[in-house]
């Protein structure tokens, strides 16, 4: 099940260090889900990788999303197989996808986008979703993304209340500021749509 994250790099022509790409490739290595075929340059100022599942590059796409660095294009499809050992030797719909995807980012409010067979309704909706989850979690404030981020690890809420040195009713408050339950049920709705979505693709190819 095939899902390419094709990442543009935001102002990257005017800010100093922004085009540090291979920095910027290995943070994303370390720092998000481990992809099928790992992060790599595919273009002056973008990276891409291939996830095989719609959980991790969901969460994958709202971090970047969030950060307000990148935008980011998503794109469902299919993948020549045999798997290359790069995914800039990788082909199939997904990758082109993918490509729409970024280019109509970089004009989305959210700086996100989803790409998959165009008449496919599921698709469209996850494109919504995505959007609405980027924008909502970069409106949280700094104290209610921090109790989010420790709850979508598995935390307790006494025991982010106990990592924060503050009372649990205090982290009940911080993650209703940050619609983390709301966010949380979405995000599952847009995982199904994109395993949905995928099962179209494969039919369809």
């Amino acid at each position: 099940m095939p899902y390419v994250l094709t990442v543009d790099r935001h102002h990257s022509q005017r800010q100093p260090g922004a085009l540090d790409m291979p920095a910027h490739r290995s943070r994303l290595e370390s720092s998000h889900p481990t992809p099928l075929l790992s992060w790599q340059i595919s273009a002056g100022d973008e990276l891409q990788a291939l996830y095989a599942d719609p959980g991790p590059v969901v969460e994958a796409a709202l971090h970047l999303a969030e950060s307000g660095e990148w935008h980011v294009g998503l794109g469902v499809g299919t993948v020549d197989t045999p798997l290359p050992g790069s995914v800039n030797e990788a082909t199939g719909s997904a990758f082109v996808h993918a490509r729409e995807a970024v280019e109509a980012a970089k004009t989305s409010a959210s700086d996100t986008a989803v790409r998959g067979v165009e008449e496919d309704l599921r698709s469209q909706q996850a494109d919504a979703l995505l959007a609405l989850l980027a924008s909502t979690r970069r409106r949280r404030t700094a104290t209610a993304q921090q109790a989010a981020e420790l709850a979508d690890r598995g935390m307790t809420q006494q025991r982010i209340a106990d990592e924060l040195g503050i009372k649990q009713s205090s982290v009940s408050r911080r993650l209703a500021t940050a619609l983390w339950h709301e966010e949380r049920s979405v995000r599952e709705v847009l995982v199904e749509l994109l395993r949905e979505a995928d099962e179209v693709n494969l039919v369809d190819s």
